[in-house]
């Protein structure tokens, strides 16, 4: 057998208006980061960058969103075939879906405040640890 691999995306355009709340995100802005940048060149600090690998697909989908899967994919996937062609409830957010955004902000900005770490006021994208009062990480 052939090794079958997908990736499943919510259409978010078919989504209804009405069951949308605040998607808003924050995102780091151009300036925002050519100072962040400058600031740590001046002090010769060390700036780290991570990347998260499908990190939509980790996060929790909080509220009730529900998803139907085509019934056309039922050949493909016989063994879960009951699954098809009914609502299924979202325990983790998903690609495509309209609210993923705004949960991986939330859930990776809730762990960052929990580690010590402080949220710019002027760049909600940017955090900062401070070691002592002079020293910042």
């Amino acid at each position: 057998m052939e090794k079958l691999k997908t990736k499943i995306v919510a259409r978010g355009d078919l989504q209804h208006r009405d069951e949308i709340t605040v998607t808003w995100s924050s995102c780091v802005s151009m300036k925002g980061l050519r100072m962040f940048l400058a600031q740590a060149a001046k002090f010769m600090k060390r700036v780290k960058q991570a990347d998260f690998i499908g990190a939509y697909l980790q996060t929790k989908a909080t509220g009730r969103i529900f998803i139907r899967l085509p019934d056309i994919y039922n050949q493909y996937f016989p063994i879960v075939s009951k699954y098809f062609g009914r609502p299924l409830r979202l325990n983790k957010a998903i690609y495509g879906l309209t609210l993923s955004g705004k949960f991986w902000v939330t859930e990776f900005s809730e762990w960052l405040l929990n580690q010590g770490f402080v949220q710019s006021k002027a760049e909600p994208a940017y955090f900062i640890m401070y070691k002592d009062e002079k020293t910042w990480l």
